[in-house]
């Protein structure tokens, strides 16, 4: 029987909100200009622009036949080696998950979903947070390139909110046109997040205490995001952030809420870039550009304060994919 890539798409899709949120991390720590990187395999540490995280190889693409390689599968490898071991673990969750391609050690990937990072790094989107990994990233090698997940705890250890988790799920919704629902779950399940689904509605509980809720059409697209903050947290008007005079802290004992909507009908530029590197190297970055003040402006009431957001752009694709293609 012939074996398609249509599950493993499914996964991918549904993984974007993951994508963003963790490419987004990365260029936190490395910088947003493309990174010289360094790879230790026995120690399992990557240094990207001088900052050494913790990683694990996941596998290559090689450019004579266009096929995936795991490294736990490389005969070039030591499979000992840290950052091979940690992936090794990939090949029961692909016994687990019904996905093929997690327990064959080489296989061609034309027809993998490509969401504007190449195939080999829609295999590295679903591999990563199952061996606890942030972010990915990729770089080149002589006839081919590599994929690693970043399992850094600097990246793993941040956990989301309703703002930040409303601006990565607005931007992933245009990587998956029809899917919105998925990218949702996942995200939740990755974080452990409390979750309380209704036909049309999702709401989700944060550690900080927030809450958000996803409003679904009848496509299982969203259609508008809800987000409750704590009065500990507030989001400061373009004025206040740009004269530098918001106080971030309030009292504690007040009892009234933030509010803020997250409205997500538009379609625009994409806020997720790539960058190359020097000499033709290119890592695969994801920057995360909004600002929390073009997120949400303030208005008081008598109930507390009400925060409206500015209405989200939707990224159609993730520009620079040409260049990792050269």
């Amino acid at each position: 029987m012939l074996r398609t890539h249509d599950l493993l798409n499914a996964w991918v899709s549904a993984h974007a909100g993951l994508l963003i949120e963790g490419q987004s991390r990365l260029s936190e720590i490395i910088g947003t200009d493309s990174p010289d990187w360094e790879l230790n395999l026995s120690a399992g540490l990557i240094t990207l622009n001088g900052h050494r995280l913790q990683f694990a190889l996941l596998g290559s693409v090689t450019e004579d036949d266009n096929s995936w390689l795991w490294s736990w599968a490389d005969p070039g490898l030591d499979p000992k080696a840290l950052a091979v071991a940690r992936a090794r673990p990939l090949y029961t969750f692909g016994q687990e998950s019904d996905l093929w391609e997690f327990q064959e050690p080489t296989f061609e990937v034309r027809g993998i979903i490509d969401l504007g990072l190449t195939p080999g790094a829609s295999i590295a989107l679903v591999a990563s947070p199952q061996i606890m990994g942030g972010a990915i990233f990729s770089g080149p090698y002589p006839g081919g390139r590599l994929y690693v997940a970043i399992t850094d705890p600097q990246l793993t250890n941040e956990q989301p909110s309703a703002v930040t988790a409303s601006r990565h799920l607005t931007a992933a919704r245009g990587y998956a046109p029809s899917a919105h629902r998925n990218i949702v779950s996942v995200y939740a399940a990755a974080h452990d997040l409390d979750i309380v689904e209704e036909l049309d509605l999702v709401s989700l509980s944060f550690e900080d205490g927030s809450a958000l809720e996803i409003v679904f059409d009848e496509d299982s697209c969203i259609a508008r995001m809800r987000g409750i903050l704590p009065k500990t947290i507030t989001i400061p008007t373009q004025d206040e952030a740009e004269s530098d005079e918001v106080d971030p802290t309030q009292d504690s004992e007040e009892s009234a809420e933030n509010e803020f909507d997250e409205s997500t009908h538009s379609e625009s530029d994409s806020n997720a870039e790539l960058a190359e590197s020097e000499g033709g190297q290119v890592g695969e970055q994801v920057e995360s550009e909004q600002d929390q003040s073009s997120v949400a402006e303030s208005t008081q009431d008598e109930s507390g304060e009400e925060v409206e957001s500015e209405e989200a752009d939707t990224p159609t694709h993730i520009p620079g994919v040409d260049e990792l293609k050269d």
